[in-house]
């Protein structure tokens, strides 16, 4: 496959907005006109307008994106919701969620407090990391940590769904165009940070350790979350999901201390002191 070009029908087919952006500058390079965000924006549009004919859900999305922002054409929440409805009704989480932000500002429908939390449950259960983030939150503003935890460990366990799309190649294999900075990637890195550190240092759910552990490799080297350092020494340190590793938790600590993280001189101080411990028993058998 060419990685240099998405046709028209990988675009289509795909209806992510790393393909339709890409193909909108390839348009714009073939015939030799210099690259404008505004007319790309527009370009997009046009592409997911043509897409949605399909009735796609991620191209009603993208579309009802498109309406809700005003990106390449005008705001309109009567259509974005519209077309969130029609994306939601074939199952697409992230619709969902909109859709229920916009039952709860009232924006394109009546407000209603009751069919937003619906609509978040719905979009929760598909392991949505927004709708996630958003229900656990609210479990740990009231002190529950076992819920929270149930919602944060829904979209842990769905990560996979939610790529990076960061080349070509990526565009074409069916990637949306995401970042880790975006909403779904920051919801998707506290989650999993989250998950980790209620199930290793609140409720010690001891059988669930070694997924914890994963959560936070992910959510440190995919999505960018540094205080999964911290928990990460914690592990090494104390071997608490993973064999005791003084050399592990050390580089982990440094990392930590070398950004000037909060909680980096709390957790070298636990390191040096488990590790003088350790080298005392050792000593004296």
């Amino acid at each position: 496959m060419d990685n240099n070009v998405v046709t028209m029908e990988q675009a289509v087919d795909l209806c992510n907005r790393a393909g339709m952006r890409f193909l909108s500058f390839a348009k714009k390079a073939e015939k030799g006109i210099a690259v404008d965000e505004t007319e790309v924006k527009h370009d997009m549009f046009l592409l997911y307008l043509e897409a949605a004919k399909s009735g796609h859900p991620r191209a009603l999305y993208n579309l009802a994106l498109s309406y809700h922002f005003g990106m390449g054409v005008g705001v309109d929440h009567d259509l974005a919701f519209e077309y969130y409805t029609r994306a939601a009704d074939k199952g697409y989480s992230d619709a969902i969620v909109y859709l229920a932000k916009m039952y709860a500002i009232g924006e394109g429908v009546a407000p209603s407090k009751e069919k937003s939390d619906e609509l978040l449950e719905q979009a929760a259960e598909k392991g949505n990391p927004v709708a996630c983030f958003i229900l656990g939150g609210h479990a740990a503003n009231d002190k529950d940590s076992e819920r929270a935890l149930s919602y944060f460990r829904k979209a842990a366990a769905s990560h996979r769904n939610y790529n990076y799309c960061t080349s070509m190649e990526d565009a074409q294999s069916g990637k949306d165009y995401e970042s880790v900075r975006d909403g779904v990637g920051r919801s998707l890195s506290k989650c999993l940070f989250f998950a980790a550190y209620l199930t290793v240092l609140v409720l010690r759910v001891k059988e669930d350790y070694p997924a914890a552990v994963e959560w936070l490799k992910i959510a440190l080297n995919e999505c960018e979350m540094p205080e999964a350092l911290i928990v990460l020494a914690h592990v090494y340190t104390y071997g608490e999901g993973a064999e005791q590793n003084f050399e592990e938790a050390e580089r982990y600590v440094k990392m930590a201390e070398e950004i000037g993280l909060h909680g980096a001189s709390d957790a070298r101080d636990d390191l040096e002191e488990v590790r003088a411990r350790k080298n005392a028993l050792d000593g004296n058998k």
